[in-house]
């Protein structure tokens, strides 16, 4: 019995001793795992106090206690892309693709920077990859959608377009693309509908009222785009561009004094303005002279 008592005795004292072990290694770990995160505080405290160097560096002590950790090491690529280190970034953001596949945000940011640099097609797999894995999520479609738009495939933009506005109704920037998007394939009313809405949600923004305008000559209401642009020039009175354009909706609502009238107030325009004027005359065609 004495020999039992013994066996189980030390047999108690092993356990004991395995759990503390056990404890001290997960106070290890767990602390461990604490630094890394402070390092990575740290280094947003740098970041957002204008020294990205320091920043790196707190990010890259964070990953040297945590390798694994696909915040810390989007924190040190997104470091990288502020400080136009765009080699490393790619470095670093390609490595989170590689070990966590399903961080759409990785996917994404590899994206832009594919896209910045024109390898399209790269940025392209990127986007889809991001919107297949958050697809719920406007930001990722539009991002599909757009580069879409750029590499002359309109079938597939629209569409991300539209899931990008029914995903988050009430971004006004959604609703603005989408209007562009319309308008610039011949949609002149259902393209009106979008930037209303968009001016309706963003009611500051002088550029989307000139967009509407645009719009609705396209869609032949020159009388409701002359209310459109004088919103614009209210929102931006020193934009000249917009009374040579007011000066088209008034030509063409027959109002050729008022025509006239904006088109001397208007004055001489840059090149810069003359070829937005250019543009928005291009997108409906007016009967009117070009200079």
């Amino acid at each position: 019995m004495s020999d039992n008592h013994e066996i189980d005795e030390r047999i108690r004292r092993f356990e004991e001793m395995q759990r503390e072990d056990e404890l001290r290694r997960y106070q290890d770990r767990d602390l461990q795992a604490t630094t890394a995160y402070l390092r990575m505080k740290l280094g947003d405290s740098y970041l957002e106090g204008g020294n990205p160097r320091r920043a790196i560096a707190e990010y890259k002590r964070a990953l040297k206690l945590d390798g694994n950790n696909a915040l810390f090491r989007m924190r040190l690529a997104d470091a990288y892309v502020f400080v136009e280190s765009i080699d490393q970034a790619m470095g670093e953001y390609r490595k989170v693709v590689r070990s966590a596949p399903h961080h759409a945000e990785a996917h994404a940011s590899l994206g832009d920077l594919y896209r910045r640099y024109g390898m399209m097609d790269e940025a392209l797999l990127r986007y889809r990859e991001a919107a297949r894995l958050q697809g719920s999520r406007a930001y990722y479609r539009y991002k599909l959608a757009d580069i879409c738009w750029a590499m002359g495939m309109p079938r597939e933009a629209l569409p991300e377009l539209r899931q990008a506005v029914e995903r988050e109704p009430r971004q006004a920037f959604y609703r603005f693309r989408l209007g562009e998007f319309l308008l610039a394939h011949g949609e002149a009313d259902d393209a009106v509908i979008q930037f209303e809405h968009a001016v309706a949600l963003a009611p500051y923004d002088d550029y989307y009222y000139a967009r509407l305008a645009s719009a609705l000559v396209a869609a032949g209401e020159p009388l409701r785009a002359i209310v459109a642009y004088r919103r614009a020039i209210e929102r931006a009175p020193r934009n000249r561009s917009y009374p040579m354009l007011l000066a088209d909706a008034y030509f063409l609502a027959g109002l050729d004094g008022d025509g006239e009238t904006c088109r001397r107030y208007a004055g001489d325009l840059d090149a810069y303005e003359w070829e937005f004027v250019r543009r928005r005359r291009h997108e409906y065609g007016p009967r009117l002279a070009t200079d």
